[in-house]
């Protein structure tokens, strides 16, 4: 799996992504199959990547496809079908159809992000889709806010509401983390989605699980004129 997130603020939209892919082997023998996790794991795999236009692209879920590294097939998408002119909300709808066309169809999500024009007006949309699926979802950025996916289960149980209880078995509230989205700038986004990332990563290697979450952490930062990387792990000798 992976994490995801994509952290929209009135000032530009953050995308951050782990690197690490962990593929399963699923062994037939006779009447028996045997599933193993983990049998192969990298640090080194582009999940969020920036596109003409000031686009940004992030993925989780299934990571290949007939062997092969999803990577290769989002950068050959980018590459050949996306020019300055492609509009963000042209997006979703590519990635479904160019994934149509494989020979297996990969679970896979993707959070889209950037400004879609109209009337010389720039306006942030977010999208969240599903290629098997052909489901899009569109993220409401009327109001700053965060979407994110993958190993969700780290940054939801921080957010959400949580109880204990007393020694009479009385259910006692803790409350919840109240995130004031409302109050965050661009720095509060880019903190935000490093934490997120970062907080998944080590609570899943203190815990008795396999850790599919893992490696350098990428962030862009995508606005109205322009889109770069605050931080994005390159190829070395």
């Amino acid at each position: 799996m992976s994490f995801i997130i994509a952290v929209h603020v009135k000032e530009g939209i953050v995308l951050a992504s782990d690197s690490r892919t962990t593929y399963t082997q699923t062994v037939k023998k006779g009447d028996l199959t045997t599933v193993k996790f983990g049998t192969h794991t990298t640090d080194t795999t582009d999940k969020t990547f920036l596109c003409p236009n000031q686009i940004g692209i992030s993925t989780c879920g299934n990571a290949s496809i007939a062997g092969t590294p999803i990577t290769g097939y989002i950068e050959a998408l980018i590459r050949e079908n996306m020019t300055e002119t492609t509009d963000v909300c042209q997006v979703p709808k590519m990635l479904i159809d160019y994934f149509q066309t494989m020979p297996t169809v990969p679970d896979t999500n993707f959070i889209v992000a950037g400004y879609h024009v109209e009337d010389h007006v720039k306006t942030q949309r977010v999208y969240h889709l599903n290629v098997l699926r052909k489901q899009i979802a569109t993220v409401d950025t009327t109001s700053q806010g965060a979407k994110w996916d993958g190993e969700t289960q780290t940054l939801s149980k921080i957010m959400q509401k949580t109880y204990m209880r007393d020694k009479s078995g009385r259910e006692i509230s803790l409350g919840d983390t109240k995130v004031p989205w409302g109050l965050f700038t661009l720095q509060d986004a880019i903190d935000f989605a490093q934490y997120a990332v970062d907080i998944t990563i080590k609570t899943m290697h203190y815990s008795n699980v396999v850790e599919t979450v893992g490696g350098p952490i990428d962030i862009l930062v995508i606005k109205p004129d322009k889109a770069f990387w605050i931080q994005h792990k390159e190829l070395h000798a």
